[in-house]
């Protein structure tokens, strides 16, 4: 008689700009039933206040996991930057989030402040990255080979994955690392339209006035639902920047899925049509959606690079800003 081989699990972990998010994932992309846990982090606070809300986070996890005895092999962090993913480096900088970590070793910290065994790997990746790897492993881009995968939020995020490998460089891919934010578009680039700022800019103009102070996109989304017109323009306008400034890259890359996440994704419903006609030439797109799980996508996605490690050959540059959603 075989010995029933144990399932691994590793501790998948999102962090953004307001809150951690982590549950254990087995290596079949299963969440362990009460291992999730979201927490609320100040990410203006100071850094003892933050490592300890990180901690936290991660001691439910590994509470959970000792109590059902299982076989953990890491833990995966996708976070955004700047940061030194390969050392787990903050380089955090003028962004106005977790600027009180900077310069400290994360992966050092976490490591002695939860005891762990120096063996348990603990690997930090790019949030884009690990929602675009949770979404081709388990969510709306399984079955297909070639993905492009968008975060809508503070900041605009990005990635390509081809046969669930994300790609930094190759045909359709653009430097640095498919990090397409940073492209010129119109007077300015990318990520200043296709992002939180560029949506508010956009409802400045169609009213001619300055918004309220903490007026955010949730706000025009709610509004739109109830009928707002100048904020269904808004969002519908939205689509159309959105659909151009995606149309290259899509038609470079041979996109067969492009998969939306983030908060903004959230208010698809309000620019899919205009978004659609912008992308209707591209024959070889089969499928535009919203991702299967907003919630779990980057949680699955980093312990997935967990089971995967060797899939990065070379170190992230240090330098690219990824802004926290």
């Amino acid at each position: 008689m075989k010995k029933r081989k144990n399932i691994t699990y590793a501790i998948g972990v999102d962090i953004g700009g307001t809150s951690i998010r982590c549950g254990l994932v087995s290596e079949k992309g299963n969440l362990l039933k009460g291992s999730y846990k979201k927490i609320p982090v100040d990410s203006k606070g100071s850094a003892e206040s933050i490592l300890i809300t990180f901690t936290s986070a991660l001691h439910h996890c590994l509470k959970k996991a000792k109590e059902k005895k299982l076989e953990l092999i890491g833990i995966g962090i996708g976070m955004c930057g700047p940061l030194d993913y390969d050392k787990g480096i903050s380089l955090m900088k003028g962004v106005d989030k977790y600027e009180s970590l900077y310069g400290i070793n994360l992966r050092k910290e976490l490591r002695s402040r939860l005891k762990l065994n120096p063996s348990l790997k603990i690997l930090f990746d790019i949030d884009s990255w690990s929602f675009a790897r949770g979404e081709a492993w388990l969510g709306a881009g399984k079955g297909y080979n070639r993905i492009l995968a968008i975060t809508l939020g503070t900041g605009f995020g990005s990635a390509f994955v081809v046969g669930e490998k994300l790609l930094s460089d190759g045909p359709g891919v653009p430097p640095p690392y498919g990090w397409i934010g940073s492209l010129p578009f119109r007077n300015g680039k990318l990520d200043d339209f296709i992002s939180k700022r560029g949506i508010l800019n956009l409802y400045q103009s169609l009213t001619h006035s300055v918004p309220p102070k903490g007026f955010d996109v949730k706000d025009i989304a709610m509004k739109a639902k109830s009928g707002d017109k100048i904020c269904q323009r808004t969002l519908e306008e939205f689509g159309q920047f959105l659909g151009k400034a995606l149309f290259l890259s899509l038609k470079n890359f041979r996109a067969e899925c492009l998969i939306f996440g983030g908060q903004i994704s959230k208010s698809f419903d309000f620019f899919k049509e205009p978004l659609l006609k912008e992308l209707k030439q591209l024959r070889f797109l089969k499928k535009i959606t919203v991702a299967k799980s907003l919630h779990l996508s980057a949680i699955k996605g980093s312990a997935r690079f967990i089971f995967t490690c060797k899939e990065r050959s070379r170190p992230f540059p240090t330098t690219t800003i990824h802004k926290c959603d």
